[in-house]
């Protein structure tokens, strides 16, 4: 399961997956989603520490877009 929240306005965008790696290929969906219907840009994006977003495709797609990366300090649910 992978959940995006915006965290000005709360929205929540859940999407079931099949595999850990499809996690790129989703935020690449979303992404477009957002910039075309919301007219709006992804500055910032905060992920656990997961493995999946450290890909160095996800890694370089962050950086040529733009946007910031902060991950989440280790084993705090909160």
């Amino acid at each position: 399961m992978l959940t995006f929240i915006d965290d000005y306005s709360r929205n929540v965008w859940l999407y079931f997956l099949k595999h850990k790696y499809d996690v790129f290929d989703q935020f690449e969906k979303f992404k477009a989603l957002i910039e075309k219907q919301l007219d709006e840009q992804i500055k910032c994006l905060r992920t656990n520490n997961g493995m999946e977003f450290f890909s160095t495709y996800f890694i370089e797609f962050c950086e040529k877009e733009g946007i910031v990366r902060q991950c989440t300090v280790p084993k705090t649910p909160q």
